[in-house]
This record gives structure tokens, sequence and C-alpha cells, in this order.
């Protein structure tokens, strides 16, 4: 049984987690970032005001368990967009969806009244996500002149701060917009240099979104009809590699632990998750490496050959490849953050 946490129960574990020390959190002016070593989740949320009327929220967590809050939408009414990295968050949202579902490589626009009632439901496992709040007066500014090319989802928003509610599933992530995400995850600055980075990147992810409103085209591969029995092998695969990640299954052994043939696995697995199994593996390993350097217990070495990685010159290409930074710089920065 999934156990919900009232928002009461929520502010009363955050208060006892910041005595016991299982939450730690520093606020500014500008950035807020609380990190967890608590039972119920590990990692950190950060939050960074932007310019005026724009701010971003990252979430890096592992949940060990289901669990999920419910609570009262507050704060004043934001344009809201989603870049899922890594995790399935499942929420309802009521009046609005009361069966969003987000997915691992997808993006999605929402915005809904202050008071709303949400009930929101953490999956097991790593969840990352970009999270970015566009105040109406930013928005109504940045298309000043251009307002025939704001999305139609969106207009409302020209005459009024509060129009109808809504929650819009945009589909898989473009390339562009995952390179752009993963540069916003991974900032190489601290500072002034880091709010204007992360400025750049946040305005790159709303432009590459609203761009997203306006593309009708269709995937590359092929797409095939996949029973919810077949959705549920797919994920059982999915786990099934990420429980192994230092020795998976072979494909064909994947498809027969899963019991659907090699030919649908692989097509399935693309159609879900936007990537090959093994390509699906490869950004996991690197992603779960990320974890463990935020940690420090482990030096690069021992995190390379944790995370699967036999070869530390490769795994070190292969990190900097995606995150566009050396694993144990990497490791520096977040040792310095948390001095």
């Amino acid at each position: 049984m999934t156990k919900i946490y009232t928002s009461s129960e929520w502010d009363e574990m955050w208060e006892e987690g910041l005595q016991t020390g299982e939450i730690t959190y520093h606020c500014d002016d500008v950035e807020s970032v609380s990190i967890w070593h608590h039972p119920l989740k590990k990692g950190l949320f950060n939050e960074t005001s932007l310019c005026l009327g724009l701010r971003t929220e990252i979430f890096n967590f592992e949940n060990p368990e289901i669990h999920a809050y419910d609570s009262l939408n507050s704060g004043y009414r934001t344009v809201s967009m989603v870049f899922r990295s890594l995790g399935v968050w499942r929420e309802q949202i009521f009046g609005v969806n009361e069966d969003a579902c987000e997915q691992p490589g997808e993006s999605y626009l929402f915005s809904f009244e202050t008071g709303t009632r949400e009930i929101e439901k953490f999956m097991a496992g790593r969840d990352i996500n970009v999270r970015i709040r566009l105040e109406p007066q930013l928005l109504r500014l940045l298309s000043k002149g251009q307002e025939v090319y704001l999305p139609s989802l969106l207009k409302p928003f020209l005459e009024t701060d509060t129009p109808p509610s809504f929650y819009q599933s945009l589909g898989k992530m473009t390339p562009e917009m995952q390179v752009a995400l993963q540069q916003l995850l991974q900032c190489p600055f601290q500072g002034i240099m880091r709010r204007t980075y992360l400025e750049a990147k946040t305005l790159e992810l709303i432009t590459l979104q609203f761009a997203q409103l306006f593309h009708n085209g269709t995937p590359s591969y092929q797409m095939i009809n996949l029973k919810s029995s077949d959705v549920e092998r797919i994920y059982l695969a999915r786990d099934i590699i990420t429980q192994n990640i230092t020795n998976p299954p072979s494909l064909i052994e994947l498809a027969r632990q899963v019991e659907l043939n090699d030919r649908k696995l692989k097509q399935g697995f693309r159609q879900l998750f936007g990537t090959t199994v093994f390509g699906y593996l490869h950004d996991y390993r690197l992603e779960k490496a990320c974890q463990l350097l935020m940690e420090g217990k482990m030096n690069v070495a021992q995190v390379s050959y944790a995370v699967g990685f036999a070869n530390r010159g490769y795994f070190a290409a292969a990190f900097r490849k995606k995150f566009g930074i050396n694993p144990s710089d990497y490791q520096a920065q977040w040792r310095k953050k948390s001095a």
C-alpha cells in the first residue's frame, strides 16, 4: 500500500529531517538548495530565480520506495514546463488531469489555478527532471509584437493571468532539448556565471518546447501497437538491466526473461524510452555515476567499476561526452559545494 503524505505530515517530516541532519537546507536571494539523506529519498532539490518572472527547479533524487504527496497547489499562477530525464511520475490533478503520467525522455506543459488539489505519486528509482516556471507577465513580454507565433495553448495568457487550467503532454524531447537539458543539469559554473548560464539554457529550453508545439513530424522509427501486458514486460526489462548494471543479460536473454520476442522488445523499448535497450543502460550508468560522485564515498575509479565500466579511460570519455565535464572535476565541484 502506497503511503500518501498530507501537507502537515510532509511539513513535520521536513522539520524532523532538518533537526536530525537527514535534510540540509540553504537559501539566499537567488537560490535555495535542499539535500536529502533521508530514508524516504536521497538527492537534492535546487530552485533558482532567474530574470524577473522566471525560475528553474532541478529535481535529482533516488526514491527507495513508492510514496505520494497530497497537497493544494500554492503560490501564484505560472506556465510550467517539465523536461524529464529519468523516472516515472504520476499525478492526480483534480479537475484538470486525474491520470497524468510523466515518462523519461518526454516534456510537458501545464498551468492550473492556485488551490488546485494534487496527489503526486513518486515511483521507486531515479527521478531527474527540470521544471521551469514562467509568470504570465514575462510570457507577454517575450511574445510582444510576435503574438501570432505564441502557441495557441498559451494565447489566453495574453488577456488574463488566470485562463482555464490545462495539462499537455508534448511527447518525446528532441535531441536539441536533450542536449540543453543535460547542459543545464551539469552547469559547470558558480556564482553570477552559474545564474547567467542557467538562464541561457532555461530560455533555450523554452524556445525549443514552444517550437515543438508547432511541429507535427513523425518519429524516425516504426511505431507498433503495444498491449498493456507488452508495456509491463518492457518496463520489467528496463528494471532488469538497471538492477544488473555491472552484468546485464544479452538482448536475447533479456527478451526471454520478459517473455517477448527480441524484435518487439527492441521496437517497444525505443517507442517507450526513445532509445535502444543498451543506449538506455549506457545513460543510466552515467546518471548513476553522477549520483555516486556526488555522494563522495568512492573515488572515480571505484565509481567507474561500480556502474559497469571496466576501463576508467572509456568511462571518463563517455562521462565527458554526455555531461561536458570530467568525472574528477564533477566530484570536486560537489565536494566544494558540500564543504
